[in-house]
Formats: C-alpha cells, sequence, structure tokens
C-alpha cells in the first residue's frame, strides 16, 4: 500500500511540476498559453499586419512606434491592454496628419517567473495619411 501511495504521490508531484509556456496568437494578438505552473519562461514572437484598402496614401512619418504592457498573475488576474487598437493610437498621437498606418510590425516579449507573466508589445510602422 505504501508503495503505491509512493508512486501515485510522484505522478502527481510530476504532472504538477512539469508545465510549458508559449505565446499563442488569436487575429495578430498575442494570447499566453500555460500548462501546469510555469517556473521561467521568456518568449519572443512577431507579427505582421498588412493594409486592407487601397494602396492610396501619402506617407508622413515612417517608423514610428508604441510599446504597452500587460501583466498577468498566475493567469487568473490580467492587467493592461496591448491590443492593436491602442498601439496605433499611441503610434499616431505625436504625428500630425497622418491617420492611419501601413507596413506594421508587431514585436512580442513574454516572461514568465513563478506564474507572473509579463507581456510587452511593441508597434513598429509607418504612419500615412489616406485620401
Amino acid at each position: 500500500m505504501k508503495k503505491q501511495l509512493m508512486v501515485l504521490g510522484a505522478v502527481f508531484a510530476a504532472m504538477l511540476l512539469a508545465g510549458c509556456a508559449g505565446v499563442g496568437f488569436s487575429n495578430g494578438a498575442p494570447v499566453p498559453v500555460a500548462a501546469g505552473p510555469n517556473f521561467f519562461s521568456n518568449v519572443k514572437a512577431n507579427a505582421f499586419i498588412q493594409p486592407s484598402c487601397k494602396a492610396d496614401y501619402t506617407v508622413v512619418k515612417r517608423d514610428v512606434t508604441a510599446s504597452a504592457q500587460l501583466k498577468s498573475f498566475f493567469t487568473c488576474v490580467n492587467i493592461g491592454d496591448i491590443s492593436y487598437a491602442t498601439l496605433k493610437a499611441e503610434a499616431l498621437k505625436n504625428v500630425k496628419g497622418a491617420n492611419d498606418l501601413v507596413d506594421v510590425k508587431m514585436d512580442y516579449d513574454m516572461n514568465c517567473i513563478c506564474g507572473i507573466n509579463t507581456i510587452t508589445a511593441k508597434l513598429t510602422a509607418t504612419a500615412v495619411a489616406r485620401k
């Protein structure tokens, strides 16, 4: 009986301590993926967003940037906003005459230490004025 309990306890401990983490994507937005406890991970990813309209625009400024951060505590509590709309508004805030972005590149950096995830999103794009 003791041997069975030890084996069962070892299997349970192995399942509890085995974990994996990464960054999944849903329509270009990062989604933290965690199965089991995650004691440490550092994952980087990127995505390119192509314009969905006609190419009828004038370039106002190249290489505009914006960044934002999302904190996740044990995947139960999430604080922050790294949505494309927020990053786009931040990137266009200081560019006079621009109303849209093209050649958008999104870089994601996810760090996890003992269940506390920090996801940083950085947008780099060309600011344009659509006609």
